[in-house]
């Protein structure tokens, strides 16, 4: 991963966490066709997903996946039921019993968005990678002002198994800190802390 150039959005990010925190562009090493080259594209999820529709216009077909946009409410909730389900047959990270802040100086995103971002986490490959911490972070998914971003605290590069480890934390903060209607039509925001010395943020951002 590289450093961030600082655009409008990342000023924008400066200006709620001041100077406290070293922004990382995410970068991806996915293939384009099944078996094919490798290659390594930049950008949140949803970014790097277009550009990889742009290589191959067959990329979801070829690769199996069902990623709705933020806009498909009905489409999101029987996944959200199916990821529920899958959740006990399935190994995640574990958050339980993990601090998470709810809110606190973070505005509430739609949960549509949030389980948008998090399918598309969750149906993307590579492996994040962040450099030493504490307080190094990236922004892996942004849609409808809906962010989502993992930071690493650790002094020491931190590489987890999969982004679905993240997608984890994001869907552990909706489970804590969900308010108003259930499903998508509700809200969340929300910061929470593995033991291994990395956390999840889902708050509203400029996209």
């Amino acid at each position: 991963m590289r450093v961030i150039a600082k655009s409008v959005t990342e000023a924008e990010l400066d200006d709620f966490y001041g100077d406290t925190i070293t922004w990382v562009v995410p970068e991806w090493d996915l293939e384009v066709t099944p078996g094919g080259e490798v290659i390594t594209l930049n950008g949140t999820v949803e970014q790097v997903v277009a550009q990889l529709r742009e290589l191959n216009p067959n990329y979801d077909s070829d690769f199996g996946l069902d990623l709705p946009s933020a806009e498909d409410a009905e489409l999101l909730t029987s996944l959200v039921s199916e990821d529920v389900a899958s959740d006990r047959l399935e190994k995640r990270t574990d958050f339980s019993g993990r601090n998470y802040i709810c809110r606190g100086r973070w505005g509430n995103a739609s949960a549509r968005a949030i389980y948008s971002g998090i399918r598309y986490l969750r149906g993307i490959g590579g492996k994040p990678r962040l450099p030493a911490g504490p307080s190094v972070c990236s922004r892996v998914s942004c849609s409808y002002n809906a962010g989502i971003q993992w930071c690493n605290d650790a002094r020491q590069t931190k590489e987890l198994a999969s982004f679905g480890s993240i997608a984890d934390g994001a869907q552990y903060i909706d489970d804590k800190c969900h308010v108003g209607s259930p499903g998508v039509s509700g809200f969340a925001s929300g910061q929470v802390f593995h033991e291994t010395d990395w956390n999840v943020i889902v708050w509203n951002t400029p996209c």
